[in-house]
């Protein structure tokens, strides 16, 4: 018995380590296949008639549930959906679904938050970013990235990212976007459309566990073609010829009316060309998040913008602020002097309230 504690001890310790359901059920499995002997000298007779076969089956049904769903049509509230050149769901790559599976996007966040930011400060290619994520560990904050993560549960989508660094690297062309259902979903309702641009490294789940709390209206999260997650007119023009079109093939009715657009950090490039776009007037707000804006103008659509004091992506945005409001734009206005970059995974839920208020989603 004395043999099989160092391996348990090992399997335990990596159980609080790894964050996915999938994961921890593959730790499970091994820990009975350690204890199996024990475990079934105190079951009853009846409950190992038949070996181990029904443990198992209840183990891999366990792996089914947890792995990202392969069905276009999964039923979840949080899902990635591949879209063909005519914005039809189809399944996605089985190569860019099984890499999905064995290395999961939280679990690659996971090591990448407590080994990456270290690393790339020691080679020196950290930058400002990776400074702000080690003050964050050394502040009790990183907790707050895993939070979402968990927030999803068994929503437990594949990863845009991955769709972003096949093109990027191997020379594919795919195309991938988030879509977050409302809370009580009818296909009978016509909801708020609210499309959301990541930065670099694409639409995290991370941020589907946030946006998923706004609850009444429909979240589409739209990468860039590859990671760098800068966005141009054309891809405005897009959300109106080619994502709208997309999701009411998928049985979303949207409330034309209430359109709002937001943009994180590079993808804060978004809200930029929708400014000095056509479409400015179709939007009912336009949100930056952790990004100055560019050659300011009036807009008849709400502006919001949120950002803090420590982040170089984000100080301009109490001047920025004023000079619209002098413009005679509806601003509003979110910002801690004392935050960095990732604010709305520090303040998710003020911010959360302060975006239901301004596009009125309560």
């Amino acid at each position: 018995m004395t043999k099989k504690i160092i391996p348990s001890m090992l399997i335990a310790i990596a159980w609080f380590v790894v964050t996915t359901f999938f994961y921890k059920t593959i730790l499970l499995m091994l820990l009975f296949l350690v204890w199996k002997k024990q475990v079934f000298e105190k079951l009853p007779s009846w409950m190992v008639r038949y070996g181990m076969k029904p443990y198992w089956a209840v183990f891999v049904i366990c792996l089914w549930v947890a792995m990202p769903r392969y069905r276009i049509y999964s039923g979840d509230r949080v899902r990635l959906v591949y879209l063909d050149e005519e914005g039809n769901a189809k399944h996605p790559p089985l190569g860019q679904y099984l890499v999905n599976t064995l290395l999961p996007e939280e679990e690659v966040m996971n090591m990448g938050v407590h080994n990456y930011a270290s690393l790339a400060n020691k080679i020196g290619i950290g930058g400002p970013i990776m400074q702000q994520v080690e003050s964050d560990k050394a502040n009790g904050k990183i907790h707050n990235f895993y939070a979402p993560y968990r927030h999803l549960g068994l929503e437990n989508p594949m990863s845009g990212v991955y769709v972003q660094a096949f093109n990027q690297f191997l020379g594919g062309n795919g195309r991938a976007v988030y879509i977050c259902s409302p809370k009580d979903w009818s296909k009978d309702k016509a909801y708020p459309l609210v499309v959301f641009c990541h930065g670099f490294l694409g639409n995290w789940q991370l941020y589907q566990g946030i946006w998923m709390d706004l609850n009444n209206c429909i979240v589409l999260s739209i990468g860039t073609h590859d990671w760098s997650g800068i966005f141009c007119k054309d891809d405005i023009d897009k959300i109106f010829t080619f994502y709208i079109p997309a999701l009411e093939r998928m049985d979303y009715q949207i409330d034309k009316q209430q359109l709002h657009l937001m943009g994180l950090s590079n993808g804060g490039s978004a809200i930029n060309a929708a400014m000095h776009s056509r479409h400015a007037s179709d939007f009912k707000s336009i949100t930056s998040i952790s990004c100055n804006l560019k050659g300011l103008r009036k807009v008849p659509c709400k502006v919001n913008l949120i950002g803090g004091g420590e982040d170089n992506s984000s100080r301009l945005m109490p001047s920025q602020a004023a000079k619209l409001r002098k413009m005679g734009v509806d601003v509003g206005f979110f910002f801690d002097p004392e935050e960095n970059h990732f604010i709305l995974v520090n303040q998710r839920e003020k911010i959360l309230s302060f975006l239901k208020q301004r596009m009125n989603l309560n």
